[in-house]
């Protein structure tokens, strides 16, 4: 990591990566590279499946605080899903940030996060997303970040579609509002984008593409809104692909 992060640290990052593994790493390198001591009461460290409201709050409650010691203060967040509310209120701490305070947003991918935050923040790439697919599609269903498998996904009646969606459901039927299963269908509708993208590079003409990649960046803001329904909303772009 020691490449990626200059001598004099920016006030604030999001860092592309398993939210959980490269967060643990994240605060060693910061400690190793002596940017904290080991264990700072300093260091506000946080994993979510989901970040909510209540706990961008609580952050917001965090950098309004005085440190406890001389050195630098160090917030690391880790997480697969963020709403719209949470990241607002980030993004007003982003754009007033305490002294001496830095913040890491560690997301799998920066691009599901509003532009005001992406604009305001350094965006470091770790590249060491889990090799097993976190969509944990039923046993058969192998459905993951292969391209061939997205051709195949696409490539079913819309019924099939459907019955595939279903049981993804089925198999996180007690995760309906959970920030795991909207990271889950965010990451079916960016690796259908990529599939969809390429074929509308050959023909920018073709208005069934044009439709389905705003189909598709639509329905990606509407799974950062609370309240949502994740079901409804992979079930229409089952339909609409």
């Amino acid at each position: 990591m020691d490449n990626l992060f200059p001598e004099n640290l920016y006030h604030s990052y999001i860092v592309e990566g398993d939210p959980e593994t490269t967060s643990l790493d994240l605060r060693k390198f910061l400690e190793e590279r002596g940017e904290v001591e080991v264990q700072s009461p300093d260091v506000l460290f946080q994993m979510y499946d989901s970040f909510t409201m209540t706990d961008s709050q609580k952050i917001k409650q965090w950098h309004s605080e005085s440190g406890i010691t001389d050195g630098k203060r160090i917030c690391i967040i880790g997480t697969k899903f963020i709403n719209r509310e949470a990241e607002r209120t980030l993004l007003k701490i982003i754009e007033e940030p305490a002294v001496n305070t830095h913040f890491f947003l560690v997301v799998p991918n920066a691009l599901v996060l509003l532009d005001t935050i992406r604009s305001r923040t350094h965006t470091i790439k770790i590249n060491n997303l889990p090799k097993d697919s976190p969509l944990g599609y039923p046993k058969g269903q192998s459905f993951g970040y292969n391209e061939e498998e997205v051709k195949k996904f696409i490539s079913l009646s819309p019924k099939d579609r459907i019955d595939f969606i279903t049981k993804i459901i089925k198999k996180h039927k007690d995760l309906e509002s959970s920030g795991r299963l909207r990271f889950v269908a965010i990451q079916l509708i960016n690796e259908i984008e990529k599939n969809i993208f390429e074929k509308f590079k050959l023909n920018k003409n073709d208005k069934n593409n044009q439709f389905v990649l705003q189909e598709l960046q639509k329905n990606r803001e509407y799974l950062n809104s609370p309240g949502c329904s994740v079901k409804m909303i992979l079930e229409h772009l089952a339909l609409v692909i």
